[in-house]
């Protein structure tokens, strides 16, 4: 006896009394599955046109559908900035209580989490500029700095209030794990991680210079402001924000490729595995596409091979990471927002790609004898590919091919992308493409932020995509965009001639080990 697979079918064959389930072959529970589809679909729909009604993000639930925020943006005069749909909710939701309050600090906090939906921790410019200490000023409290008590061991020589410059070198400065909330302390969550922490010994010597941990003064900088100068300023704001992980968090699930017909195995667990009808077989993660999504990698090589299937398949991956190497002997490859460390394929084909890839991460490919399809990519190393077609992708070395002598089939193409200052155009199309070295926080593959393009990359490649935005394979994830939304939302809230200025620190992710009773 199978009970209906439907949520509300199902519940309608529980209501049943037991007599009637224990006499069902199954053909009752078909029956109530039928009806249970329909009605879940009515339950779906009316949720939905109740969600409809209210523009925020719900603790559960459905939310609105994205097409509608314009609407209620135009209702309360909203102007949209954030690229994300759950940053455009917050915009609208908050839009009255954020104009009431407006200048504040915590209304500035609010904003840049909304926009960039990341934590920020925010530096005050007056409070990082040199000055000079005036006799009869009153100290605030060190518990407001988030000390136990006015009187610490270690303020006994400086108070924190002190608007001292000369560095203490007897103590290290830096944020230190905290037991308790009140004054002084800072709650944050970075990557869904909730960290409580404070400043410890504000006067001491900095020991990550140019991070949130660095409360050091210092002279007045004019300069104009971007991530790395012209911070310490009265009228400058200094928003510190996590750099983007890329596809490698440290929230990482790991899953062995032999473990896949097990049923009760990690690898069911965390990747379904979907046949169709045309041959083609769906490896998904199944956080993939929702709103706790956890990234998977797959250890060890990947081989794919249709020889004993008898026919030709097409392979698709969804939301996954390849630790190692993904060796295809036969058939074809579809990848979506996954990452290879490198895509080895030994088919021939070029009336199709054996190779199609969207929003994908690569540290190197290889293709000697077939057309691959690439859009809103990133190549780290070398690409050995027949006949590439590209759009909006990066390679920072040459695309070569394995048959130089060879005249191939048909010509490849590659427009609005970035490629090698050496990359030659024989047997390729070159439309709008741009030479200039990409930034990245890392180049090395399996690393936080690998292939996530740094402020300092060139505009040709931030703002070079098709569309006006970045190339890349975050393209979709919109890192540029968030930026530049942030800094132009911003200037609604923040005080007539004051600057907000973003600054990328990679010691945010990390939480302090300390606690204040060491």
């Amino acid at each position: 006896m199978n009970s209906p697979k439907s949520t509300l079918g199902h519940d309608l064959y529980q209501i049943l009394p037991a007599v009637y389930r224990e006499r069902d072959g199954g053909d009752l529970a078909k029956y109530l599955d039928t009806c249970g589809e329909l009605l879940d679909q009515f339950q779906a729909t009316l949720q939905q046109r109740l969600a409809d009604q209210f523009p925020d993000n719900p603790e559960s639930g459905p939310a609105c559908q994205d097409w509608l925020l314009p609407y209620f943006a135009d209702l309360l005069d909203v102007r949209l900035h954030s690229p994300l749909p759950d940053g455009q909710r917050d915009e609208i939701s908050n839009a009255i209580s954020w104009r009431q309050r407006k200048g504040t600090l915590a209304v500035i906090e609010q904003v840049v989490e909304a926009i960039s939906q990341a934590e920020a921790v925010i530096h005050e410019g007056w409070q990082r500029v040199a000055m000079t200490p005036r006799i009869g000023k009153p100290l605030l409290s060190a518990t407001v700095h988030g000390y136990d008590d006015d009187a610490p061991e270690e303020l006994i020589n400086r108070h924190p209030d002190l608007p001292a410059v000369t560095i203490d070198f007897r103590h290290p400065s830096g944020a230190v794990k905290a037991d308790s909330d009140g004054p002084g302390i800072q709650n944050s969550n970075i990557e869904g991680i909730p960290r409580r922490w404070r400043q410890a010994s504000r006067h001491g010597t900095p020991c990550h210079q140019g991070s949130y941990e660095d409360h050091s003064r210092r002279s007045v900088d004019f300069r104009s402001s971007n991530w790395r100068t012209g911070h310490f300023h009265p009228r400058k704001l200094l928003l510190y924000t996590a750099p983007p992980a890329g596809f490698f968090p440290e929230n990482m699930e790991a899953v062995l490729w032999t473990d896949r017909d097990n049923e009760d195995g990690r690898f069911q667990q965390w990747i379904e595995r979907i046949e169709q009808e045309d041959g083609r077989v769906i490896y998904r993660n199944r956080t993939w596409g929702t709103d706790d999504f956890v990234p998977v990698r797959i250890r060890r090589t990947v081989e794919l091979d249709t020889h004993e299937s008898g026919h030709e398949l097409l392979w698709r991956f969804e939301g996954i990471v390849f630790e190692n190497t993904l060796l295809v002997h036969h058939g074809r490859v579809e990848l979506l927002d996954c990452a290879a460390r490198k895509v080895e394929l030994h088919g021939i084909e070029f009336d199709r790609p054996i190779l199609s890839a969207r929003n994908c991460l690569f540290k190197s490919i290889q293709a000697a004898r077939g057309l691959c399809r690439l859009e809103y990519c990133t190549v780290l190393a070398d690409a050995l590919i027949e006949i590439p077609q590209a759009s909006d992708c990066i390679f920072l070395e040459a695309i070569d091919r394995h048959h130089r002598d060879d005249t191939p089939p048909q010509r490849g193409c590659i427009r609005y992308s970035r490629i090698a200052a050496d990359q030659e155009s024989e047997g390729m199309r070159l439309i709008r493409n741009t030479r200039d070295h990409p930034e990245f926080f890392s180049e090395r593959f399996g690393e936080r932020g690998a292939g996530v393009l740094h402020p300092a990359v060139a505009e040709s490649i931030s703002h070079g995509a098709e569309d006006g935005w970045e190339m890349g394979a975050f393209h979709d994830f919109h890192h540029c965009r968030i930026r530049t939304a942030t800094v132009e939302k911003l200037k609604d809230y923040l005080p007539i001639g004051y600057q907000a200025v973003l600054i990328p620190d990679e010691r945010l992710p990390d939480a302090p080990e300390k606690s204040i009773s060491q």
